[in-house]
């Protein structure tokens, strides 16, 4: 990284307070049980857990509007939660961390969605405990989901879709969403899952991590990762793909971006895609929509994600020491 770069970087981040980012999606509640699993149950071969203390944290659409939120921008969250006690804690936390929750929809119907870890000494993790529902929100909630968007798109500068396959979108939704950003002119970034990226068609801008973009191109790993992103090209106008260690590639049919991946010690993936999403968002918006200042911000961002277990917003401090470290090691490379 060169210097002018790294000052672009630290002059967007000052710019962070004046952007408004809404993102829509399926919200999470991360439940972690922290214990010790020194003995094997007697009921079956499977270790016990001695619970010691037991932590909530945001996941899916709403660790991507935590991520906002914590760097000083208003963070607007759109989603799904039930009506029960897991429901008071995710608002809670939302409230806590200063996401406006507005437009977060209750559906007596379902159950909030829930995931429970289980993680023994030295981090390990025993289980995962999933408490949702798989089928698609009824034709009155996703109306509510579009009349919230409808009411606050004019006073935000980017639309966020956080996907996570569990109920909240539809093709049909995604293409109302489409269809109404166009109209006002906002430029939507779809973070997708699943084998079938075609309901996503329309939108500005996709940030699949290699594993979605082989599936969902049905490629081989040696396939040219050119052609991987042309292929999705059909769906999106921009494509991003993240590559874990191998860092991150941008195309949009004319200019290609390659990004070494930041060199840290990964204790946990969780939430590493949605941090990222969350600060391109912050990227664009402060850089007036500059892919070269707004992919290095997200691809540092994805480096602080991975240094902790499970979730958690990103702070400046944080995002700061790793860019003047990466600054640094540069620096020391290059003699200057």
């Amino acid at each position: 990284m060169n210097k002018t770069l790294k000052n672009k970087l630290l002059d967007v981040m000052n710019k962070f307070q004046d952007a408004k980012i809404l993102v829509v999606g399926d919200v999470i509640l991360d439940e972690y049980l922290w214990g010790l699993a020194t003995r094997l149950s007697p009921e079956a071969p499977v270790p016990v857990l001695e619970v010691k203390r037991k932590t909530y944290l945001l996941g899916g659409a709403a660790n991507v509007a935590n991520n906002i939120a914590a760097m000083g921008a208003k963070a607007m969250l759109c989603g799904v939660i039930g009506d029960d006690l897991y429901s008071s804690v995710l608002m809670d936390l939302l409230k806590k961390n200063k996401v406006n929750t507005d437009f977060i929809i209750t559906d007596k119907t379902r159950p909030t969605t829930v995931k429970t870890r289980l993680i023994a000494q030295n981090n390990k993790h025993l289980a995962r405990v999933d408490n949702e529902s798989l089928e698609n929100i009824g034709s009155d909630v996703s109306k509510k989901i579009y009349e919230c968007i409808e009411k606050v798109i004019d006073d935000v500068d980017l639309i966020i879709l956080s996907d996570y396959i569990i109920s909240v979108f539809s093709a049909k939704l995604i293409k109302d969403i489409v269809k109404l950003a166009n109209c006002h002119d906002k430029i939507v970034l779809m973070d997708p899952k699943g084998q079938d990226f075609s309901k996503y068609e329309g939108v500005d801008v996709i940030v699949p991590n290699m594993e979605e973009a082989l599936i969902a191109t049905k490629s081989a790993r040696t396939k040219p990762i050119k052609k991987i992103a042309e292929a999705l090209r059909k769906i999106a106008d921009k494509v991003i793909i993240t590559q874990s260690s191998k860092g991150v590639y941008y195309f949009d049919g004319a200019d290609e971006i390659n990004l070494d991946a930041f060199p840290t010690e990964v204790v946990d993936a969780t939430g590493a895609g949605g941090s990222f999403v969350a600060f391109l968002g912050l990227g664009l918006a402060g850089s007036g929509f500059d892919y070269n200042t707004a992919l290095p911000l997200a691809n540092y961002a994805a480096a602080a994600a991975v240094r902790k277990v499970g979730t958690f917003a990103i702070k400046p401090v944080q995002l700061k020491e790793i860019i003047n470290v990466a600054y640094n090691n540069s620096s020391t490379k290059t003699g200057k």
